[in-house]
């Protein structure tokens, strides 16, 4: 984790060609929580270790799952906190990009969408030019998409899928223990549930 910590700390240092408009939707960096799916396992192998301590202790000494949850939550959060910590690294920067982008795009929207109006809107430059067929509407259009990405920006480089197929391992191993107070079929339907 310090070598991991490391490397990501040493790149965000570099002088990294970001953009507000990349189609990752977070300046270019998309790629770094693809880092963090790998961790899946280890957050594996540390549930499954707790997993199985508290339920030695429940089916051996009597205890109840709700005696356990907030400690294993704590540590479910503390392991989350230190696998995907490191890529908090590049917040400050991709926020900057993201307000730098809003600023630079809206500045030109104004000034295309103000031009974009006089031309067509007033017919001031457009005597006689058909509207059909002309690129001022897709350039429009264009500048809008742009726009957009950069107002969906991610300022952590962290895609909602990469995070869900590193979490998703760590909670296979408490499935067992859910049995102890309810019964499968009921943890089945629910599951089915969140699901479909």
């Amino acid at each position: 984790m310090a070598l991991w910590s490391r490397i990501l700390w040493r790149i965000s240092k570099l002088d990294l060609l970001l953009t507000p408009t990349h189609p990752d939707v977070a300046g270019g960096l998309a790629f770094l929580g693809k880092g963090l799916v790998p961790f899946g396992l280890i957050l594996f192998a540390l549930s499954a270790v707790v997993a199985g301590g508290i339920a030695n202790r429940i089916l051996y000494s009597g205890d109840q799952l709700r005696d356990f949850q907030s400690s294993y939550v704590a540590l479910f959060v503390i392991a989350l906190i230190v696998f995907a910590g490191p890529v908090l690294v590049f917040v400050p920067d991709l926020m900057a990009l993201k307000l730098r982008g809003l600023m630079e795009y809206g500045a030109l929207g104004s000034q295309y969408t103000q031009a974009f109006h006089q031309r067509w809107i007033w017919r001031s430059e457009t005597a006689g030019e058909p509207l059909l067929g002309s690129a001022d509407i897709q350039s429009l259009a264009d500048l809008g998409n742009s726009f957009e990405i950069i107002r969906k920006m991610r300022v952590l480089p962290i895609a909602i899928t990469d995070f869900i197929a590193m979490v998703l391992p760590g909670l296979l191993p408490v499935l067992p223990l859910l049995t102890t107070v309810m019964p499968l079929g009921e943890i089945l339907k629910s599951l089915m549930k969140l699901i479909v």
